[in-house]
């Protein structure tokens, strides 16, 4: 009897955990929580995105312009609010939010390789950035750095969250499969792959049937690659108990104490 009595505690117990477990995922999914920062701490999200990766045909073909240049400036984050400043509401847990730091970049124009324009400077806008105690990032946007040398597969900003706010810009096509970094050896690299600055001129300079259909193929894809569909978000001050264990002391627990019974 003590021991059905000890192990109907433990259930009782492993049961009271896996509740709590769901409180606070319900408590830190709903998107009416507050953005408290009671510590001296900076707080942060990490947007995480899930994209298929294009290949250099089709990061040719998706792109509206296609420029080499060199960063002038990185422009200081702002929110995308109506007043610039961090929304009082914390985003929905498993949706791409509506409210994002964006950060810009002004890039000096060597050479267009696609789309040519009489602009010497063109801005691109990423997804990201530190304002006052706050801090957002993702792990699909491309970073920048002054002075670095760079080819750029460039595409209008369609987000209807960021693409009327500031002044004219671009966004990278793929994220930072978009964004190569030339070096003075030829070698262009982004994070995936190290190539040749040739063999990304040869790819750019060829001949696409799909070239004309490029608009469709960009308003197709946009709300399933660049719009954020797919992504989650992480928060270093959301608690977070992993529902798999709780589930398991559960079960555990029935069975231990099913097995007590038939003993008996």
């Amino acid at each position: 009897m003590r021991k059905i009595i000890k192990y109907g505690i433990f259930l009782v117990g492993a049961l009271s955990l896996l509740t709590l477990n769901a409180l606070a995922l319900s408590s830190s999914s709903n998107d009416n929580t507050e953005l408290e920062n009671n510590s001296n701490e900076p707080t942060g999200i990490n947007i995480c995105i899930d994209f298929i990766w294009y290949t250099h045909e089709e990061l040719r073909d998706h792109s509206d312009t296609i420029v080499i240049g060199t960063v002038k400036e990185i422009l200081p984050p702002r929110w995308n609010t109506a007043d610039g400043k961090k929304p009082l509401k914390l985003f929905n847990k498993f949706e791409y939010p509506e409210e994002v730091i964006y950060t810009d970049t002004v890039i000096s124009i060597d050479e267009y390789l696609k789309n040519p324009s009489s602009s010497g400077e063109l801005i691109v806008r990423v997804t990201g950035g530190t304002v006052g105690d706050f801090s957002m990032t993702t792990d699909a946007d491309p970073s920048f750095n002054t002075g670095e040398k760079v080819l750029l597969f460039l595409r209008k900003d369609t987000n209807s969250h960021t693409n009327d706010i500031g002044p004219e810009h671009f966004i990278v096509t793929d994220f930072y499969r978009g964004k190569y970094t030339l070096t003075e050896d030829g070698k262009a690299i982004t994070p995936a792959e190290t190539v040749t600055l040739e063999e990304l001129l040869n790819t750019i300079n060829q001949t696409s049937n799909n070239t004309g259909d490029t608009k469709a193929l960009d308003n197709k894809e946009t709300a399933g690659k660049q719009a954020g569909v797919g992504s989650t978000i992480q928060s270093k001050r959301i608690p977070f108990i992993n529902s798999f264990w709780m589930f398991g002391a559960v079960l555990g627990a029935v069975l231990i104490v099913r097995r007590s019974v038939r003993h008996r």
